[in-house]
């Protein structure tokens, strides 16, 4: 099934006349030169002084491409180069100015290369209108957790803290084995210095996938097998795709809510099943955090929306919990195992019923009663740490044997359709 799943390639037109073309030109020559190190990287294993040459020439480029910047912008960026030049941890940024662009450049591990390091790049347009929207977004999920019921107050950190800054980005060109591999809609880097990406770290959303991929493989997944998602019909696309950046900001920050006593006591927990107990922890902490996303619309949905119907979100929300289990490899993919997890869940309570044909009722009341629940449930459990309820909650909706040998777990077979797109691959811009 896996070998062949259908890919959509999309096209999107920008205009490049509106870059500074020195800057354009060394941006497009440093891509060209990622592109180089991963054809060669996948021959053979790169010496240090091969990576290393590649490396000064990359700098040497992106110095050559800023001196008909202004002397503020020269100044901005070549100390940022000067930084880079002593050497990139995972990935790192460079920002230029009009228009508000951003090259990311550097190594990520790679699941297809044995987890090796694999040389990755890309450059977009900075999406300013996104970037506008989370900050407020922020201001009104800072609210929300200092009134969350679920916390004691004198258990809460400090939320502040625990925030990455997301930059919205629409891709023009990917580079290395971002076009052997997959397109990502996001990434997660820490710059130029180790550290846990759990903790604050930059993070680049690549917004135009990011929407098109829902346009072309969530919403039909959602007419396919959601009752009623017609009603998401009516909604422009700013609207869906303002729902989906609340959301996955929403999901982000709901790693914050509440402490996490559990990691220690279950992922770091030496036993006969201690793979089990990492894949329990995943599994919950992306599960509450698509909760604490859900519980923010759902308590502040005219602050973020105005006057919208909870449904729309609701129908949002479940046509990607379809997509991301469709991706198959449940206990591989924490996102995909946790969404799994939460269909068990609503099918169990009732807030989806499945009918004729693999159609999905959703109830819409269970379904906000469910979100009330989980949220509690879940922040107890991650503040009590007790591993033994943890599993059992996990194992009570889902059996691992069942999952752990199988693309798909039997009872969401139906969502094979050869009809609709698993991914979608973008066509770089041939002028950079």
């Amino acid at each position: 099934m896996f070998d062949n799943k259908l890919t959509t390639e999309v096209e999107f037109n920008y205009d490049i006349n509106v870059f500074n073309q020195k800057v354009l030109a060394s941006v497009s020559q440093v891509l060209n030169y990622i592109d180089q190190l991963t054809q060669r990287g996948g021959q053979d294993p790169l010496i240090l002084n091969v990576e290393n040459e590649y490396y000064e020439k990359i700098m040497e480029s992106l110095r050559e491409g800023i001196s008909e910047l202004s002397d503020e912008d020269k100044k901005r960026i070549k100390g940022k180069l000067d930084e880079m030049s002593g050497g990139i941890y995972d990935l790192d940024s460079i920002n230029y100015k009009s228009p508000d662009s951003v090259l990311i450049l550097g190594k990520i591990y790679s699941a297809q290369k044995s987890y090796q390091k694999r040389y990755v790049a890309t450059f977009g347009l900075v999406n300013s209108e996104a970037n506008a929207i989370l900050k407020e977004y922020d201001k009104i999920a800072k609210d929300v957790y200092k009134k969350f019921p679920y916390v004691p107050d004198n258990k809460k950190e400090i939320f502040e803290e625990n925030r990455s800054d997301i930059n919205c980005i629409d891709v023009l060109r990917f580079a290395g084995d971002f076009n052997l591999v997959y397109k990502p809609i996001s990434l997660f880097y820490t710059g130029t210095k180790s550290r846990e990406l759990h903790i604050p770290s930059k993070v680049a959303l690549f917004t135009n996938i990011y929407f098109k991929r829902y346009e072309l493989v969530s919403e039909e997944l959602g007419r396919r097998f959601i009752y009623d998602f017609y009603e998401n019909d009516k909604l422009s696309r700013e609207d869906i795709n303002k729902i989906l950046v609340y959301w996955l900001r929403g999901h982000d920050l709901g790693h914050f809510f509440g402490r996490d006593v559990l990691g220690t006591n279950l992922k770091d927990k030496m036993s006969k099943s201690k793979e089990d107990n990492r894949r329990v922890y995943y599994l919950l902490n992306e599960l509450k955090s698509d909760i604490i996303s859900l519980y923010i619309f759902k308590n502040r949905l005219k602050d973020l929306l105005g006057d919208f119907d909870l449904r729309n979100v609701y129908l949002v929300f479940i046509s990607e919990l379809l997509r991301y289990m469709r991706r198959g490899h449940l206990l591989h993919y924490a996102d995909g195992g946790s969404a799994y997890l939460a269909y068990k869940y609503f099918i169990k309570s009732g807030a989806l019923k499945i009918s004729y044909n693999h159609m999905h009722e959703v109830n819409h009341e269970q379904l906000s009663i469910d979100i009330d629940n989980l949220c509690e449930e879940l922040i107890d459990l991650f503040e009590e740490g007790s591993g033994v309820r943890a599993v059992a909650f996990v194992k009570n909706l889902i059996k691992f044997e069942n999952i752990l040998t199988k693309d798909l777990s039997e009872d969401i077979e139906f969502l094979i359709d050869s009809s609709i797109p698993y991914n979608i691959d973008i066509k770089n811009n041939p002028n950079i």
